[in-house]
């Protein structure tokens, strides 16, 4: 009877173990990859002001599953796990969803408008 009390109680901290082990790495990815996308957008936000500035610029960035808009001004990004909105003095009509895995954003402007193609 105490042999099974004590290989019940080692598998029961085995399981938490392991259960403990699975939602850490989980929730690592979750944050990891939302670091990541906050980066894209910072780049991306950075090329196209740049291109504003000096007519053409051009970004090779990796996403996951994510959106770039821009209307008004506004450029828009979104993922499954971050979003955010940067204002560029130049106005701008694109958009591009479900951008995944490597992708060269190239941005060019004239006449105070903003274009973008993605290859």
């Amino acid at each position: 009877m105490v042999e099974v009390l004590e290989y019940s109680l080692v598998f029961l901290a085995s399981s938490m173990l392991v259960g403990f082990s699975i939602a850490a790495a989980s929730s690592f990815q979750g944050a990891s990859r939302e670091i990541e996308d906050r980066a894209a957008f910072t780049s991306l936000a950075a090329t196209a002001w740049e291109a504003v500035e000096h007519g053409n610029s051009s970004v090779t960035l990796v996403l996951a599953n994510s959106s770039v808009y821009c209307a008004s001004g506004e450029l828009t990004f979104s993922s499954p796990d971050y979003s955010a909105v940067a204002n560029l003095p130049a106005g701008c009509g694109f958009g591009y969803r479900g951008l995944d895995g490597q992708q060269v954003f190239n941005f060019t402007s004239a006449d105070g408008w903003l274009e973008l193609t993605v290859s």
